[in-house]
């Protein structure tokens, strides 16, 4: 590891070509090795042919004629024939090689190499045998000869092989260089997006390649982290608005109150609005910390977070405990508030419930989001109803999904307002000042404003389970809004 550590140091263009050029010569030295060895083969299966054709045609004559006259060999072949009894009748080798043809007449017949006088000679023996015994015709090369030819060889393999290794590694640097030009440019493109409009994308190439591939990824990514960074900079814009009028108006009342210190009645009032105005920026922050926490939530979906599964009956539970924490709510303005829960129809029965081999849905929303859910919705339906007024919300299955509706019998909206219900910090006109209580006999707390992010919380909520949000005003007075969580699959 430590061998590759200097490498992490180069640029990457030096780091392929250096790995390729490695590998390049790694091959070349192994084709090297190889055709030496063939050729080291080749040469010694040709000398060997060689000398058996040098001593054929004595062996042939031995094998016939038991006083054979026997006439040298042609120029520069070396050829040696020992009679039966030791003696050399015929010899065309050098005198060192004369020395050791006792030896050879004692070995089996065939081809070896055999070491004189530091020098190194082939040698083909055979051992014809006539009426007269047992012959030994040996003949012998020099190996010099062949040691040259496959010297020679690998010398010019050797600067052939050099040589492509220097033209592959050039090869090698031209081509990376050629390969990485669109990611320099890539990266001179993202370079200029640091100071280019928002929507500035990055190239995409008409290949499909792996290039390509990543400026497309990359494109996403800036696309996610843009909507990401306009969400935060929308909310920071809207909440400042939002909270510089109450803040003023609290600031204005806190003076007033400090002017009237000495007429108590007076001072009751501007402290009890002040206590509506600190209610409504205490809602606001909270409805902000929850929104900002529910795509916090979302992104880290996105980021491959598996989000909880939960079953049909214990988002009813749920529901159900969120309408009683409505009531007592609704309670200051004797609003009722009712629920209804439609089970899914039991799989093989004939009738609606939950059991007897009920596979029960289940959805992509945890208790706390159907808490939401039905919390601001039915929250604004009370801040938004006259007295005596109603709610009923609904829990039921519809086709794949599970669908929460609440419904009121309240003046509902604006039809300019639908559209853009579900935004944040929208509100009807009316809704932008606080209610007080209708009946001051009551002495109830006087209802503060909404925040405007009561319906956007909703939406998060839906669309974190993968659903949708609608509204709309009911034709015969009231208003609907309905979510739509799918089942989970």
């Amino acid at each position: 590891m430590r061998f590759f550590r200097p490498l992490r140091l180069l640029s990457l263009r030096s780091r392929i070509t250096i790995g390729s050029t490695a590998i390049a010569a790694v091959v070349i030295v192994l084709l090297v090795l190889v055709m030496r060895f063939q050729v080291v083969s080749v040469v010694a299966s040709a000398t060997r042919t060689l000398l058996d054709a040098d001593a054929d045609p004595y062996v042939a004559t031995l094998e016939v004629d038991s006083d054979p006259d026997l006439s040298p060999p042609g120029n520069a072949q070396l050829v040696a024939v020992v009679s039966p009894a030791g003696d050399i009748v015929l010899s065309t080798m050098p005198t060192r090689v004369e020395r050791a043809l006792g030896s050879l007449t004692t070995t089996s017949a065939g081809t070896s190499v055999i070491d004189v006088s530091g020098s190194q000679y082939r040698v083909v023996v055979e051992h014809p045998v006539n009426g007269a015994g047992r012959w030994t015709v040996v003949a012998a090369r020099n190996s010099q000869a062949e040691a040259i030819v496959v010297d020679d060889l690998t010398t010019t393999l050797s600067i052939t092989g050099l040589a492509i290794l220097v033209a592959f590694g050039i090869a090698s640097w031209v081509l990376a260089t050629a390969a990485l030009r669109p990611v320099n440019r890539m990266r001179r493109e993202a370079e200029r997006l640091s100071v280019a409009p928002e929507r500035a994308e990055l190239p995409v190439g008409p290949a499909q390649d792996e290039l390509a591939s990543l400026a497309t990824t990359l494109n996403a990514f800036l696309a996610r982290t843009r909507q990401a960074t306009e969400r935060e900079r929308q909310m920071v814009s809207d909440a400042s608005h939002e909270l510089r009028t109450p803040l003023a108006i609290l600031t204005t009342q806190l003076d007033l109150a400090s002017l009237d210190a000495d007429d108590a009645a007076a001072l009751a009032g501007h402290i009890e609005r002040a206590k509506n105005n600190v209610a409504r920026l205490s809602r606001l922050a909270n409805d902000l910390l929850t929104l900002s926490r529910i795509e916090e939530s979302e992104r880290r979906s996105e980021d491959g977070d598996q989000r909880p599964l939960t079953a049909w009956s214990d988002l009813g539970d749920e529901v159900m405990a969120a309408v009683d924490r409505v009531r007592l709510i609704a309670s200051a303005k004797d609003i009722t508030v009712d629920f209804d829960l439609e089970p899914p129809v039991a799989v093989g029965g004939s009738g609606p419930g939950i059991g007897g081999g009920t596979v029960e849905p289940r959805y992509r929303l945890d208790t706390g989001g159907m808490a939401q859910l039905v919390t601001n919705i039915a929250g604004n339906a009370v801040a938004a109803l006259p007295r005596g007024g109603g709610i009923l919300v609904t829990w039921r299955t519809a086709g794949n999904a599970g669908e929460l509706q609440v419904t009121d019998d309240g003046p509902g909206v604006p039809e300019s307002f639908v559209p853009v219900a579900f935004d944040r910090f929208t509100r009807p006109d009316e809704a932008r000042k606080s209610r007080p209580n209708p009946d001051p006999a009551t002495g109830g707390i006087p209802v503060p404003g909404g925040s405007g992010l009561g319906l956007a919380i909703v939406r998060a909520v839906a669309e974190r389970a993968g659903g949708t949000a609608s509204l709309r005003n009911v034709r015969s007075g009231g208003l609907e809004v309905t979510v739509r969580i799918p089942e989970a699959q």
